[in-house]
């Protein structure tokens, strides 16, 4: 068994599978039979970085998972962010422990040596021009990161400390803390300020007072969704005000030295509007290099995280010491509950990627609130403002522009990209019936339109489709882009009048990734033509395929079972990187090209990790429930199966849609390589059961219906329908169904067992049973428990403990959940009284609280034992699966 400390910490309070329902035990880690043991501890795929110029590509090794005790580190919990103090990093950070770098048109390797004394590596940033790249090391057994640069110098990879921080500590909580300029001439340095106290505050001894929150006279109604780790008292935030304090360091690439700017307290190196420290939540910088856009967090919250306190926007000034407020804007938590709805104030602040200091920002003339009327039919508008600057001014004044009206939109903004050309893209949506639009638009300063059909006098767009999101077999994709001018990303434009779209190629035989181009100069039409696809799979016959969506508008000739994406166009519009797989085969990369694709070269050579997982076979399935919705799951048979029914597990994640002709399309591809993360059900195939992973519980509301009114009865409808579709194909054995799911999928797998016979065990992890206690909305509803209080009872599995245990065959219940669940919604609370409630009612179940855990599990021997915990659950389901 694996080591634990004495304390109850570091063990797991649960229930003995033998003990009776009143006694509560302390028990240490377990671990799983051998088999599940490899398959719970595979090695890790290296996560992978292309360079800017798209010749190298870098590989950073992780180890598998952390210790306990690694996750047992210290950690603050404040404004919605968990980090370690002693480390200023996020909670949970997993380092690389070794890096190598693979030319991608040679193949030549080159290994880089990890720092003396490093414990491991992370937050890799390439230079946006140079073979360079700099990263963080850690040193081993101390509470400090170095920096390092990395460059490629006469045939070889050099690795450097970057000595410029001198003193300095830099500040990872909000992710990586450095970015260089868009011309790569600075390294930009979020640093603990100079002389900051060593050590922070020390809660008071004493109690000082009440903590008062209060809602004045004629406020605004503002609901407040379920949020974890809020800000509670004053001292919580004065230690929100000493960890996230940071100062901005600059450092100079080619001297790698720190800029020499002039400070009174003797610090070196950082911005002047920065000395003291600021609460800095963001940094932009200009395409130009000279200014950045500044979110500094200025009002703090208890009822909302940090990304929705109190902030100014200013522009600050690179060349000197001057800035300029653009926005100055209050907490915002006064956003209604309906996903249509957003900000009242000014949000989205940017540069504008295609000229030197032009930021565009989105307001909602509606006030943010759908159920107002719209404003002479816009509900957003986009606007510019130029930063000005008067450099024949001996104080380099700086200052605004007026804002300028750039795009309305009759919908709410969700995304804006440009072309180098200046030719803009924008999206919008309407959540209440899943529909979105895509507009292109020539930006107001462009003399000509270039043949894109668009006045470029003032800011007309042009339509490039309407959609539901929800039908997956036409969606037309998304703009492929690329890094450009000045560091910045476009939409790759072949010609002026075309832009490439990359999707995933959804059909009835599953998904085919493809590259299209989209031809837009015609003011009358817009016409695609298909350049790559991944390949047809050989038992697809030619009738079940559409020639319009095949390369050159040809049916293909060569089928493989296999499943491609493509991961990046390179700069010479001809060459690509493709990923590829299949049910045996783990992803590797390729390079090729769309000319000539018997130029073929493998980029990377990816073992097999789960070998136990071999001779699984892998079925996408489909059938319908009783009311004609079309439904479709991946079912696992184990190796060797020779045709008797077997124990079935079930697992599942209920997903809302507006339109039931969309609910049963066909989702992924069952040619994707078959393994098992430590979430999956998969693991249990290679133990002689059959999975039906991912069933399809599509909950439906068509028109002005709400499809959570009815989530029972059709979650009840597609778990029978899939049970049927089982029973049917003589691979399971009814009296042998277990179901399970994670979050969502606990809440469902719950429900499945109160309202049904149909499983004789469920597993439920890190889930919520009480939507009363999420009653600002949850997932999808965007309703209140005051607007539909019905809904939210029925919803509540907690609400239906007796009938559950009136059951014809009451299914017992596994309970699992961390500890320190940080999801809204999820609290751990959750779990301990639907437990209660079930004690209560004497049906057989378990509650297991993992120490230490989130949301997702991290521990290996949290892991290990979740596995443990399942094994011996589901075991009395297996008499005939011995070896």
């Amino acid at each position: 068994l694996a080591t634990a400390h004495n304390s109850s910490d570091s063990c797991i309070l649960s229930h003995p599978l033998t003990a009776s329902n009143n006694l509560e035990k302390h028990i240490m880690y377990r671990e799983p039979s051998p088999l599940l043991k490899r398959l719970f501890l595979p090695p890790k795929p290296p996560s992978l970085t292309l360079s800017p110029n798209y010749t190298w590509l870098l590989l950073c090794q992780e180890p598998p998972l952390p210790s306990i005790q690694e996750i047992s580190q210290p950690e603050e919990k404040l404004a919605g962010l968990r980090f370690h103090p002693s480390t200023l990093t996020p909670s949970r950070l997993q380092l690389g422990e070794s890096l190598t770098l693979k030319h991608l048109t040679t193949g030549i390797e080159a290994k880089v040596d990890l720092p003396p004394g490093s414990e491991g590596v992370r937050y890799v940033c390439f230079h946006p021009e140079r073979d360079l790249f700099v990263f963080s090391s850690k040193l081993k057994g101390k509470p400090f990161f170095e920096l390092y640069k990395c460059e490629f110098v006469s045939g070889h990879w050099e690795t450097d400390k970057i000595t410029a921080l001198q003193n300095h500590r830099m500040n990872f909580i909000q992710g990586c803390p450095y970015q260089f300029t868009p011309d790569g001439s600075k390294l930009l340095i979020k640093v603990v300020p100079h002389n900051w106290p060593e050590n922070p505050p020390s809660p008071p001894e004493v109690s000082t007072g009440p903590v008062i929150q209060f809602v004045g006279k004629d406020a605004k109604k503002a609901p407040g969704r379920t949020y974890q780790d809020l800000l509670k008292n004053s001292f919580d935030e004065e230690k929100l005000r000493y960890f996230m304090t940071t100062e901005l360091l600059c450092v100079d690439v080619d001297k790698w030295t720190a800029s020499a700017f002039k400070r009174t307290d003797g610090g070196k190196g950082t911005f002047p509007q920065s000395v003291g420290g600021k609460l800095i939540q963001k940094l932009q910088c200009s395409p130009s290099g000279r200014f950045l856009l500044v979110h500094l967090t200025t009002q703090l919250s208890y009822s909302v995280p940090l990304q929705r306190f109190g902030k100014d926007i200013q522009i600050w000034d690179l060349d000197s010491e001057q800035f300029v407020e653009v926005a100055s804007l209050p907490v915002d938590d006064e956003i209604p509950l309906s996903h249509d709805a957003c900000s009242r104030h000014p949000r989205a602040f940017h540069f504008h990627p295609c000229e030197d200091h032009t930021i565009i920002f989105v307001e909602a003339v509606d006030g943010g609130d759908p159920g107002n009327a719209a404003v002479d039919g816009e509900r957003d508008v986009l606007y510019t403002q130029h930063v000005l600057i008067d450099d024949e001014n001996e104080n380099n004044t700086l200052n605004l522009g007026g804002k300028m009206k750039l795009v309305g939109l009759e919908w709410r903004f969700s995304d804006l990209e440009f072309c180098e050309s200046g030719l803009g893209v924008v999206d919008s949506y309407r959540w209440k019936d899943r529909m979105e639009r895509k507009w292109i638009f020539q930006h107001p300063n462009t003399s000509e339109n270039g043949g894109s059909g668009i006045d470029a006098s003032g800011s007309s767009k042009r339509l490039l489709w309407e959609r539901t999101w929800e039908d997956r077999y036409t969606d037309p994709g998304e703009p492929l882009t690329r890094r450009g001018k000045r560091g910045q990303y476009f939409i790759v434009q072949p010609t002026p009048t075309s832009m490439y779209l990359k999707g995933a190629g959804a059909s009835g035989c599953g998904d085919r990734p493809f590259l299209d181009i989209l031809e837009f100069g015609s003011s009358n039409s817009i016409e695609t033509r298909r350049l790559w696809r991944c390949a047809a799979p050989v038992e697809v016959k030619d009738e079940e395929l559409d020639p319009t969506k095949e390369v050159g508008g040809v049916l293909p000739t060569e089928r493989k079972d296999i499943y491609e994406t493509l991961v990046v166009l390179m700069p010479d519009n001809d060459s690509v990187l493709i990923s590829r797989e299949s049910k045996t085969s783990p992803r590797n990369y390729y390079l090729t090209k769309l000319s000539d694709a018997g130029s073929e070269a493998q980029v990377t050579q990816f073992e097999h990790p789960q070998p136990d997982l071999l001779g699984i076979t892998k079925e996408l399935v489909r059938y319908q429930r009783e009311d004609g919705v079309e439904l479709t799951a991946n079912m696992y048979l184990p190796p060797g199966y020779y045709g008797k029914p077997r124990p079935t597990l079930f697992w599942a994640y209920p997903r809302e849609f507006k339109d039931s002709k969309a609910a049963g399309q066909v989702k992924s591809s069952k040619h994707k390589f078959v393994s098992a993360s430590w979430a999956s059900p998969v693991h249990w195939a290679a133990r002689g059961w059959v999975i039906m992973d991912d069933f399809a519980l599509p909950v439906v509301g068509e028109g002005d219906a709400h499809p959570n009114d009815t989530f029972i009865e059709q979650i009840v409808m597609g778990a029978t329908a899939a049970v049927d579709y089982a029973k049917s194909r003589g691979v399971c054995d009814p009296n042998r169904c277990a179901v399970g799911g994670h979050s969502y999928g606990s809440f469902m797998t719950s429900h499945l067992l109160s309202h049904t016979s149909l499983f004789a065990a469920g597993i439920g992890r890190s889930g919520a049973f009480n939507r009363t206690l999420t009653p600002m909305s949850f997932q999808q509803e965007d309703r209140s428990i005051w607007e539909a209080p019905d809904t939210y009872i029925t919803m509540s599995p907690f609400m239906h403990v007796k009938k559950y245990s009136e059951q014809e065959r009451v299914g017992k219940l596994l309970l699992i959940h961390g500890e320190a669940d940080e999801n809204s919604g999820t609290y751990p609370m959750q779990s301990e009284r639907y437990f209660a409630a079930l004690k209560a009612f004497g049906i057989e179940s378990r509650l297991v609280m993992l120490p230490l855990e989130g949301h997702s599990y991290r521990a290996r021997e949290s892991i290990l034992h979740m596995a443990w915990e399942q094994e011996e659950w589901l075991k009395s389901l297996e008499d005939d699966l011995a070896g």
